[in-house]
């Protein structure tokens, strides 16, 4: 995601509008658009400003990747985890993702457009040893 579009989705989900961010920064609302919109880049110095008005993390603001206020949350309790909580919340992620990776995709054709649907497939039969499915 571009810099424009990280700023604008981390001002709205701080309720502020374009000239309240162009207040705190001390720029012009039009400069706060055009940073939205990826016409100009910030300055050092406003740049610097925006981490603190967003609420966000340099990593959260110009990192390629995505993640989440929810997910530097989760990491920062987990730091907080003792040796022992660690290793039960590591546990419990193997377990989820090895559940996750049972799973596999299956891409069908549609008839008009073209365009390919996933669908998931169970790996597990446990589904159709139900009672219901076998009568």
């Amino acid at each position: 995601m571009e810099i424009g579009a990280r700023i604008k989705e981390l001002r709205i989900q701080n309720g502020l509008t374009q000239a309240q961010l162009a207040k705190t920064l001390g720029v012009t609302s039009a400069a706060v658009g055009n940073y939205e919109q990826g016409i100009s880049f910030p300055k050092e110095t406003v740049l610097r400003k925006l981490f603190g008005a967003l609420n966000c993390t340099p990593n959260e603001l110009l990192s390629e990747e995505k993640y989440s206020a929810e997910d530097y949350e989760h990491l920062r309790l987990y730091s907080m985890l003792t040796a022992e909580g660690k290793r039960a919340v590591d546990e419990c992620t193997e377990r989820e993702l090895a559940q996750a990776s049972e799973m596999s995709d299956i891409k069908i054709a549609a008839r008009r457009g073209g365009s390919e649907i996933a669908l998931r497939k169970r790996t597990d039969k446990s589904i159709f040893d139900a009672e219901d499915y076998k009568r």
